[in-house]
């Protein structure tokens, strides 16, 4: 699987950079890509600040927090990210410039609508509303989802194991506990202090008599499982993040 390195960047790294920053972090994990992600912003403004309270607000709403303190860009970014994000076409033109002969690595994030079309996102700032940051959570993630798409990316489900499938495993885990203490009962003396000791006469025991457990006793799907999928059901299970 391809490992990338992306950047968004803003002009203040304060308000929308942050919330794409989280939002790609947490569809990643959800579709173990695992992707390095950050942000950071043109001006020095927020320099060793965290984001505005309004774009922490909207991310705890949907369950997501960020540990991000804002940072300015630097051209060493260029070389270290393999795509610099930007957020709005003013930073766009703006990081052309800074680029020279990496302009190939920055992408304008609005670029990346449905159906290969352009898309709209507010252009947040610290005076604006509550109502603007939500619209833009939604407008930023589903250009996230769309650039996830456009790499043409392996796309893993995970899915968790059910119910009955844990119940199984612990009734197991129960049963196999209980089958080693009948075999090799712990001394009274030895319940308190912690320390099992075996007794001589059973270190000359043949280690043949104490049962033998296997992993694959075990169900694997405990663990969950892993699907890789297509290009399409990518897309479908990207839509319902």
């Amino acid at each position: 699987m391809t490992f990338k390195k992306l950047l968004f960047v803003c002009m203040g790294n304060s308000c929308s950079s942050p919330m794409a920053e989280v939002i790609m972090q947490n569809l990643m994990v959800k579709t173990s890509l695992y992707w390095e992600v950050d942000s950071a912003g043109l001006r020095t403004w927020n320099t060793g600040r965290r984001p505005h309270k309004r774009c922490l607000q909207i991310l705890r709403e949907h369950g997501l927090r960020s540990d991000h303190f804002c940072r300015q860009f630097t051209v060493n970014d260029f070389r270290y990210f393999d795509y610099v994000v930007a957020m709005d076409e003013a930073v766009y033109k703006e990081l052309l410039l800074w680029g020279g002969a990496n302009t190939t690595s920055v992408l304008l994030l609005s670029s990346f609508g449905k159906n290969g079309q352009p898309a709209f996102i507010d252009n947040l700032s610290p005076t604006h509303k509550m109502k603007n940051f939500r619209s833009a959570y939604y407008q930023i993630k589903e250009c996230c989802k769309q650039l996830i798409l456009s790499q043409k990316v392996d796309i893993v489900k995970y899915e968790l194991p059910s119910s009955e499938d844990e119940d199984l495993y612990y009734a197991n885990k129960e049963k196999v506990a209980k089958d080693l203490e009948f075999v090799n009962p712990m001394p009274e003396s030895s319940k308190h202090s912690g320390l099992y000791i075996l007794p001589p006469e059973m270190r000359s025991q043949s280690s043949s008599t104490e049962p033998s457990y296997s992993k694959t006793s075990m169900p694997a799907s405990t663990l969950g499982t892993q699907r890789k999928l297509c290009q399409k059901c990518g897309q479908k299970f990207l839509a319902a993040l």
